[in-house]
């Protein structure tokens, strides 16, 4: 059996997150909420991004450490194209990625 072996790193809030392969259950939360981030982030992107992010890192953080991480918009724009591209959907992650840069 083969596992997406790509490991990359995330920055939010002064901290460094490790992101790897993702669990089912990682992924089943995920997906939804990138389907989410095409509304823009005034639109409910913000919280998609969040809940996209949340699943992530859920097996480092709580959802209450989550809430009380401060952050900012671009490292949570940046955050996400890696998440997208480590989980398999890199016409995602770097449609992203592109619109992070202008």
């Amino acid at each position: 059996m083969s596992v997406n072996s790509e490991i990359d790193i995330i920055h939010l809030g002064g901290r460094d997150f490790e992101v790897a392969a993702f669990t089912f259950d990682q992924l089943q939360r995920m997906l939804p909420a990138f389907s989410r981030l095409r509304n823009g982030l005034a639109e409910g992107g913000l919280e998609a991004a969040r809940d996209i992010i949340a699943a992530a890192l859920s097996d480092v953080l709580t959802s209450e450490e989550l809430a009380q991480l401060r952050t900012t918009v671009p490292e949570i724009l940046g955050a996400v194209p890696v998440i997208a591209r480590v989980s398999g959907l890199t016409a995602v992650g770097e449609a992203l990625a592109g619109a992070a840069q202008n």
